[in-house]
């Protein structure tokens, strides 16, 4: 096997490896946190189960069912609220839930779909305008406040991380691995993979 094919080889083996470890990572994001909204949800704790849901909403992953299942989560708190005359807890299921879809839009088909559901039930519980006990200040911004980076900006940066490696590892491949321009295409590479660890550390929950 000549150079050549061996860089080739190791770029794709790179980015299959920061693909593979950041989807089983968003995978474990939203099981986990679907299972503590579930279990926030059996013991009427609105605020934690509309945090929790919301991060499964956010835990973006190719085929993963925990966004959609956090979404709905989000709703079903919202209209249950609703029906029970609890403007406080609709009001934050819904903004939460609006507020996962607009920082998901970008890499998830379906956002302007949640968005437009939950700006319906926040209209409806304007329009309702009941009085009921309001949840703290502290719980609202729990509830609407994000663990980290919007998962959009996340994964446009391990993105970009995947693209410095593999044109680094090209490079070498293509063009040998003597010369200035050499020692440029390793620091890229060598760039790349350090910035996929620091965002890997950024986003640790």
């Amino acid at each position: 096997m000549t150079a050549g094919r061996r860089a080739l080889g190791v770029a794709a083996l790179a980015l299959a490896s920061v693909l593979a470890i950041a989807i089983a990572r968003e995978l474990s994001i939203g099981r986990d946190a679907m299972a503590a909204a579930d279990a926030a949800a059996a013991r009427s704790d609105w605020p934690e189960a509309i945090f929790r849901a919301r991060a499964a909403a956010e835990a973006l992953a190719p085929g993963s069912p925990w966004p959609e299942r956090g979404l709905r989560r989000l709703a079903a708190v919202g209209h249950d609220a609703e029906a029970r005359g609890d403007d406080a807890t609709a009001l934050l299921a819904y903004g939460a839930m609006r507020t996962a879809a607009l920082e998901t839009s970008a890499v998830a088909s379906t956002g302007a779909r949640w968005r437009a559901a939950a700006e319906e039930g926040l209209a409806r519980v304007a329009r309702a305008g009941k009085d009921t006990p309001r949840i703290s200040p502290e719980a609202t911004l729990s509830a609407l406040r994000g663990g980290g980076p919007a998962r959009a900006g996340w994964i446009a940066a391990l993105s970009a991380s995947a693209v410095a490696m593999i044109a680094g590892l090209g490079r070498l491949a293509l063009l040998g691995t003597s010369g200035r321009g050499a020692r440029v295409a390793r620091a890229v590479a060598a760039g790349g993979f350090v910035a996929y660890a620091l965002v890997m550390l950024a986003n640790a929950r």
